[in-house]
């Protein structure tokens, strides 16, 4: 069944999550006023769209977003260039003052009225370049915030942002700068070369990467924040960052193979071939498990999987030893007044960690801001160099003037939390029946360059080849503009939850007495609330591009102008009812019904596409064949 007013006030009754039941309420409204009509086409660049997003192109240029935790870049492929050689994609560098590097920090600084500063090296430069403090707390800077999308129950545009001191902005905003930022930076290259083409945005076709363990509002945010910035709903894709790595690392040299005439050479992955990509990232760790198809494609063996056991846990761990060290009180004053001096800490922290290697030393030196000495001084009255030696690091660490060394043995705990982590998910991943087989771990992301990563996953897995490409930074950037031109190489997919829709049925003998509706059919039966049906069971593979099943659904009520359809997903295989455990309400599609005749039921058909990176929805009218397509908003 459609829902309609009653079904609906019924809905928000049971709904918990606040935003929902906002959302909802406003629809109810909307019901009841007689100029609905105008109401809900106000609401059309939020609830509707009557095209279908689709990822078949003819730009010129596919330019990716690589979003990253710790760093972001992007990178840029004309279609004739990418004909002659795919492997030439134009990846953009940015200058620290030491180094140029691929990848910038995801940092962002704001003015005070809330418009871009600048961004990477830049942001976190010009903020402590800023003449005083109080300039500084008047500015935002934000760092590696990509991690509030993960898992937060409650995301939705009105999520905000806390920066280096806790003042806020609206996520959505902080978000769209960088991308806008890409996008002007991105026009400005082309102006350098010389634009004697013509050349303008709308020859590009964007690509933003998202992790795949990213749940369906996550993935939505990161459309909206892009459309925010400029770039238009039918020239983007989202490509699911250990599939983009993936794409990139057939084109690796992974084992030796012996030619005919007895010659060896280095050869990649052929057909039937089983591996794993890890993405190893700042904030998350991502999964996957492909096979090389017959056709060249790939073909995921289990749904992506993975958790926030990624580089920043590190970083995490350390600013952890450093508030037993000296208090939380110290630590919020160097935050509060000398913000600047405690991300030069936190930075000079990243580059030790990037360059340490298990038995390479005995200890590791970081330099110790002179706010936070004093700052222990003036809140403990001690010195901190006296109080070390009476504390709980007293044999693992010692501070010599504004040298703090630490041994290699408790900078080796610092990752280990993470790297366990890692660990037992793949043993856990490799025992199922699905995967068996697998032959090689392809290591990708930032924190694949860790040695102390890579020694484990080589120490554990003995049996599996762990190959780290030259550039594994880059393998998903450059990953995300092959899949740009290719997204058919992704052949298909395994659900990651089982979706369904919320309908009524007639309630029968067995069904819980709690789901008997007071409602009932003209014959005075007892409708079923909140049953579950089920359209995609997790677990099952899906192709790309193809929608499942259709299934009927009807109007409650003959007057019905509109309707709404709820879409649930859960974690178990069959689940019978909307409140199951395991169950939550991810999205909703509202759609204009046309005017019925006289003996017309209202039956609309309803498939759902969950192949792609995001869940689409096709709806059509049976009576008029009017058919809306879109993607289903997930977003309160």
């Amino acid at each position: 069944m459609l829902l309609g007013p009653k079904h609906l006030e019924e809905t928000i009754t049971k709904q918990t999550n606040k935003f929902w039941k906002d959302v909802l309420n406003s629809w109810l409204k909307i019901y009841r006023l007689e100029n609905a009509r105008t109401l809900n086409l106000s609401l059309t660049p939020v609830w509707y769209n009557d095209e279908i997003k689709g990822i078949k192109h003819n730009k010129l240029v596919v330019a990716a977003i690589d979003f990253g935790t710790h760093g972001s870049g992007f990178a840029l492929c004309t279609r004739d260039v990418y004909k002659k050689d795919p492997t030439k994609i134009y990846c953009h560098t940015w200058n620290s003052g030491t180094t140029i590097t691929y990848k910038a920090p995801t940092s962002v600084l704001l003015k005070p009225e809330g418009t871009l500063h600048s961004f990477g090296y830049d942001a976190e430069r010009e903020y402590n370049d800023l003449d005083s403090d109080d300039d500084r707390k008047k500015h935002y800077l934000f760092r590696q915030f990509k991690m509030k999308l993960f898992n937060d129950p409650t995301l939705s545009e009105r999520t905000m942002l806390k920066d280096i001191t806790d003042k806020q902005k609206p996520a959505v905003d902080v978000f769209a700068a960088v991308i806008r930022y890409f996008k002007e930076t991105l026009q400005k290259r082309v102006e350098l070369q010389g634009n004697d083409f013509g050349f303008n945005y709308d020859d590009v076709y964007w690509v933003i990467t998202v992790p795949a363990i990213w749940n369906l509002k996550a993935k939505q945010f990161m459309r909206i924040a892009a459309t925010k910035a400029g770039l238009k709903d039918n020239q983007l894709s989202l490509a699911l960052e250990p599939e983009a790595a993936s794409l990139y690392c057939r084109r690796v040299p992974v084992q030796i193979v012996t030619l005919s005439d007895g010659a060896k050479q280095i050869a990649s992955l052929p057909e039937g071939s089983k591996y794993l990509v890890l993405d190893l990232g700042g904030g998350t760790i991502d999964i996957t498990a492909h096979e090389v198809a017959k056709d060249g494609g790939l073909r995921e063996l289990h749904q992506a999987c993975g958790g926030y056991w990624g580089g920043t846990r590190v970083n995490e761990e350390f600013t952890k030893f450093l508030t037993r060290l000296v208090g939380g009180d110290v630590i919020h004053k160097m935050k509060d007044e000398s913000p600047g001096e405690w991300l030069d800490l936190l930075n000079e922290f990243e580059m030790k960690k990037c360059n340490f290697v298990s038995g390479d030393r005995d200890k590791v030196t970081i330099r110790v801001p002179v706010s936070l000495i004093e700052g222990y001084r003036e809140i403990t009255d001690c010195e901190l160099s006296d109080a070390i030696p009476q504390g709980p690091f007293a044999k693992k660490i010692h501070l010599r003037s504004d040298k703090l060394s630490i041994s290699a043995q408790m900078f080796e705990e610092f990752f280990q939390e993470s790297i366990d982590n890692v660990v037992k998910y793949i043993r856990d991943l490799l025992d199922k029946p699905k995967v068996k087989g697998v032959g090689s771990m392809l290591a990708v992301g930032g924190y694949s360059e860790s040695p102390l990563m890579i020694n484990a996953l080589k120490k554990n897995f003995p049996n599996v080849r762990v190959v780290v490409p030259a550039t594994p930074g880059l393998a998903v950037l450059t990953g995300a503009v092959i899949y740009g031109y290719e997204p058919d190489i992704i052949a298909s997919r395994v659900a990651s939850y089982t979706y369904g829709i919320a309908k009524q049925r007639i309630w029968k003998e067995g069904d819980p007495e709690r789901k008997k509706s007071h409602m009932t059919t003209r014959k005075g039966l007892h409708w079923c609330d909140d049953v579950f049906d089920k359209h995609v069971e997790i677990g099952r593979v899906v192709k790309i591009g193809e929608f499942q099943e259709a299934k009927d659904y009807y109007p409650i009520q003959g007057d019905q102008k509109y309707a709404i359809l709820e879409f649930y997903a859960s974690t178990e295989k069959d689940p019978k009812f909307i409140d199951d455990p395991n169950m939550e309400l991810v999205g909703l599609f509202v759609f204009e019904l046309s005017e019925r005749k006289e003996g017309d039921d209202g039956k609309v058909l309803v498939r759902i596409g969950v192949g792609g990176t995001e869940l689409e929805v096709e709806v059509k009218e049976a009576s008029t064949g009017r058919i809306f397509k879109t993607y289903c908003n997930f977003l309160p």
